[in-house]
């Protein structure tokens, strides 16, 4: 019975260990524009540290997930609001937002990509 305990134990953790690593792992998308040949945009989760990459300029942004629906936001205002988003559906194509001039925080896709997941 003694030896059934730690070996229980040592199995929980193990498998802690595991979930949490998962957790925390860095998911890169990388994009082109439909019919495109190279990837021009990158987008990664990465919990707190997500950002997008674009060319080789990379912007510190926000991720959240949003029913089906993943969103990278940046460029908060003193309204505390995002002026800039990308949004990635299920169907791995990517919309890209400009709310910076919208007066009704609304706007419609600027540019479009087609996403695969490294």
């Amino acid at each position: 019975m003694n030896k059934v305990i730690p070996l229980a134990l040592i199995t929980a953790l193990i498998f802690t260990g595991d979930v949490l690593a998962e957790e925390y792992k860095k998911v890169i998308w990388s994009c082109k524009k439909p019919y495109g040949k190279e990837n021009i945009l990158w987008l990664v989760e990465w919990k707190d540290k997500s950002y997008i990459k674009v060319f080789d300029d990379r912007i510190q942004a926000t991720y959240q997930m949003d029913g089906l629906e993943k969103r990278w936001n940046w460029g908060l205002d003193d309204k505390f609001t995002y002026n800039y988003a990308i949004t990635l559906s299920p169907d791995r194509y990517a919309s890209y937002y400009d709310f910076s001039t919208s007066k009704d925080g609304t706007a419609k896709a600027r540019e479009k990509y087609q996403c695969s997941k490294n």
